[in-house]
């Protein structure tokens, strides 16, 4: 795929931020907006999508709030954009 070649007008020090992000994160300028973009335009997608529950796992989920319980915890360290990403194998 042929990249587009831009420019952006950025805040000196957000810049100077970004970089230095870039480079503790041992990659380029480049990757990182990359990723921040991907990531980005991809929740939005997932957001759009709508989840489908049975009405048992609703009423199941409705029984465990009632009981004082919270019904799941998600507990990762990965994104969601990243879960999604390992799902579809990529």
């Amino acid at each position: 795929m042929a990249e587009k070649v831009t420019s952006l007008k950025i805040d000196p020090k957000l810049w100077k931020r970004a970089k230095i992000l870039a480079i503790e994160r041992a990659t380029t300028l480049k990757s990182l907006i990359e990723e921040l973009l991907v990531n980005e335009v991809e929740a939005e997608e997932l957001l759009g999508e709508e989840l489908e529950f049975s009405e048992e796992q609703v009423k199941a989920l409705e029984r465990e709030r009632r009981n004082g319980r919270t019904p799941f915890t998600i507990s990762i360290e990965k994104s969601a954009v990243e879960l999604v990403r390992e799902g579809r194998g990529e």
